[in-house]
């Protein structure tokens, strides 16, 4: 029979039902071209067809990129070209209620290869992609007026990816998002860390995937879409900013883990992944979404989404034989 369950601290609903099953397979997507190399802006030897680099990562450090273009570059980060938030925005409009955009809209090339996928990656690589991700939001977040950085990854044109290129990107707000702010005010008014709890109960339940020294991956109670995860540190950690290299190692490691499990199963599914963070009184959290089922008119009518894979059910087709 349908469930209804309720997020772990939030007023907010999901249903279960497993009525609706549908096999791994019944999730598979078809894979769009991949755009050619010598047109692709995130490839080496295109860098002028995007903004000069504010950060390149390279086998000698992390120098700034300027008008002599950097090669042999690791990763690169620059303002994306169609930003959503921006340093200087036009005035508001004056009707209702409306604020200056004012932010900043960031993409991270993961790789310099145009066929890698994120999956792929080397416990290298993901560390030094983990330790960008960690050095541009200690940046943003310390700027004045930045209430919420925001750092995702869309893989795959169903989950909204505009290149076939493998990139993450950075957005900084203004504001808290609404999610966000609710999450808090809930972290703030009880007795313990919500998030805490559920690391350390969720360590011996069905819907837990892997673990390691540092970091748990479930499938967790409340999933919004069939084969959602979550990375959780296992320890109170507000944000990127407060891992050292053994947290970083260890979650590269399992993050690695997480993506090849879903690709796996799923045969390279379409996805997002959402870095969820505060500078403090949080609990860092990274949320993957396969991108395999629609939002339809009762999700958009109610909110509550319907999800065919119970969590514990996906957790065990996920976890290794």
């Amino acid at each position: 029979m349908p469930e209804i369950r309720k997020h772990y601290f939030l007023d907010e609903y999901c249903i279960i039902a497993a009525e609706r099953r549908k096999r791994p397979s019944d999730f598979r997507t078809a894979k769009p071209p991949a755009m050619d190399e010598k047109s692709c802006p995130f490839c080496p030897g295109n860098e002028d067809m995007t903004p000069p680099s504010a950060v390149v990562y390279t086998d000698l450090g992390v120098p700034v990129d300027g008008p002599a273009k950097i090669r042999n570059w690791k990763i690169r980060v620059f303002p994306n070209l169609f930003a959503a938030m921006v340093p200087s925005p036009t005035p508001s409009t004056t009707e209702w209620v409306a604020l200056p955009g004012h932010g900043h809209h960031e993409v991270i090339v993961d790789s310099p290869r145009h066929n890698d996928a994120p999956a792929d990656f080397s416990q290298e690589h993901m560390e030094l992609l983990l330790k960008a991700y960690q050095d541009r939001y200690a940046y943003y977040s310390g700027l004045e007026g930045v209430k919420y950085v925001s750092i995702f990854k869309n893989w795959g044109k169903e989950a909204g990816a505009s290149l076939s290129h493998t990139h993450s990107q950075l957005v900084s707000l203004p504001i808290t998002p609404p999610q966000i702010k609710r999450e808090l005010e809930a972290v703030s008014s009880a007795a313990f860390c919500p998030f805490c709890n559920i690391a350390e109960r969720e360590r011996a339940s069905r819907r837990l995937v892997a673990q390691n020294e540092g970091w748990i991956l479930i499938a967790p109670f409340y999933s919004q879409v069939p084969y959602e995860t979550w990375i959780l540190p296992r320890r109170h950690m507000s944000n990127l900013a407060g891992m050292d290299n053994e947290d970083r190692r260890d979650l590269a490691t399992i993050l690695c883990h997480a993506l090849r499990c879903i690709r796996s199963l799923l045969n390279d599914p379409p996805y997002n992944y959402m870095i969820y963070q505060l500078p403090s009184d949080y609990h860092l959290n990274i949320r993957i979404q396969p991108a395999v089922s629609k939002i339809a008119g009762f999700e958009r009518g109610t909110g509550i989404h319907i999800n065919s894979v119970p969590p514990e059910q996906a957790a065990a087709e996920l976890r290794p034989t």
